[in-house]
């Protein structure tokens, strides 16, 4: 009986997982005790038999750390008992982040992400639906700007069968671009098994605002690249939603720079208990430029970056180290260059100070600040 980690820490809840093996009899419940000390109390299930289980739990309190074990009942000749994993830790978020940089109060579930920019706009409403299509569980956060929505996209992961987050997009129709999309990249939760490229562009059903399909000019500029996104067919048609693409120069930059250093970043995925987090967005920086698509004058962005923060963790899910770079390029043709020169290296405060988000807000301020300083290398 193996306890897992935590995912999905907030301030108020978590998600704990856990596995068995070697069972001789019937698995009859699995799921999770729990409580602020070693003595627990409290317990869920997770609804599952399933060799890997998860399952969420709700009405913590922030700041708290919480001592948990999974358990697998077993049924063998008609008799049941108990197996339990060693006992774990983990520790809830206070109410604005574990940076501190958090607005009180308003970031739960996935939105508590460490990949997730800080929201301090988001108006508490949601909207739930499915695209079965395309595997996508979805949820839409609404905010206090009727053309600014929020949507998290999940894919169902092809080994552990867990609803798994897939990409988050701000997308701004203003702009009929996405602002940023915040996405992870981890080789065993996002294997690649060489799921192939759809190609197939689509509307994002989990923004309810105005999307187009393309300029003249411009290819659509994956923000979560499809190459990062192979683990399933449904999982890569999910990277060609209109609100994961923004208006980007093509020659010697999308194939150029840019493709380089999305390579370098699919290159480097780590695994065990390292997790790059990475939020791509775009600027609109001097006289910007539109162009038409149909019955929409799109704004095009000046800049595209990628944000990268690489943290460390120990074997209770508590953080112990991070790294950060950013890349910022122009959108133009990039000749005879290297993604990672030395004008396009940058920091993530830099651009924070441009885009106007607080990125990765709860990676504790401890590492926070070093790490969005540097412009070293993270690889």
């Amino acid at each position: 009986m193996v306890t897992g980690g935590t995912e999905d820490v907030a301030a108020d809840e978590a998600t704990l997982s856990g596995s068995y093996s070697g069972e001789t009899g019937t698995i009859t419940e699995t799921g999770f005790e729990y409580g602020t000390s070693s003595s627990l109390g409290r317990s869920v299930s997770s609804g599952s038999t399933s060799a890997s289980f998860s399952a969420v739990v709700t009405g913590l309190t922030a700041s708290t750390t919480y001592y948990y074990r999974a358990y697998a009942k077993e049924s063998v000749g008609g008799v049941t008992s108990t197996r339990y994993g060693t006992t774990k830790t983990f520790t809830t978020l206070s109410g604005g982040g574990s940076g501190g940089d958090q607005p009180s109060g308003y970031r739960t579930g996935w939105l508590a992400s460490n990949e997730v920019p800080a929201i301090p706009t988001l108006n508490g409403s949601t909207a739930t639906g499915t695209n079965s299509g395309r595997d996508d569980k979805w949820t839409r956060y609404y905010t206090t700007d009727s053309k600014v929505q929020v949507a998290v996209h999940t894919f169902t992961h092809p080994t552990t069968s867990k609803t798994e987050r897939n990409f988050i997009v701000y997308y701004d129709e203003s702009k009929y671009s996405p602002i940023w999309v915040a996405s992870v990249m981890h080789s065993g939760m996002c294997p690649d098994n060489n799921a192939g490229r759809s190609g197939s562009w689509a509307v994002d059903p989990a923004i309810d605002l105005d999307q187009y399909d393309s300029v003249d000019g411009y290819s659509k500029g994956h923000m979560v690249a499809s190459n990062d996104r192979q683990s399933t067919k449904n999982q890569n048609q999910q990277t060609f939603y209109y609100t994961n693409k923004a208006a980007q120069y093509q020659n010697q930059f999308n194939d150029g720079v840019w493709n380089q250093l999305e390579q370098a970043i699919k290159g480097s995925a780590p695994s065990g208990r390292d997790t790059l987090y990475v939020v791509t967005g775009v600027l609109y920086e001097g006289t910007v430029k539109t162009k038409t698509s149909g019955e929409y004058v799109v704004p095009i962005p000046s800049h595209f970056y990628k944000c990268l923060m690489k943290c460390s963790f120990d074997t209770n899910g508590t953080m112990t180290a991070a790294k950060g770079v950013a890349y910022v390029y122009t959108n133009e043709a990039h000749s005879g260059t290297q993604y990672n020169n030395s004008q396009f290296l940058s920091t993530i405060d830099d651009i924070e100070a441009r885009a106007g988000f607080d990125f990765f807000p709860n990676v504790p301020k401890t590492l926070q600040d070093a790490a969005e300083s540097s412009k070293a290398s993270i690889w």
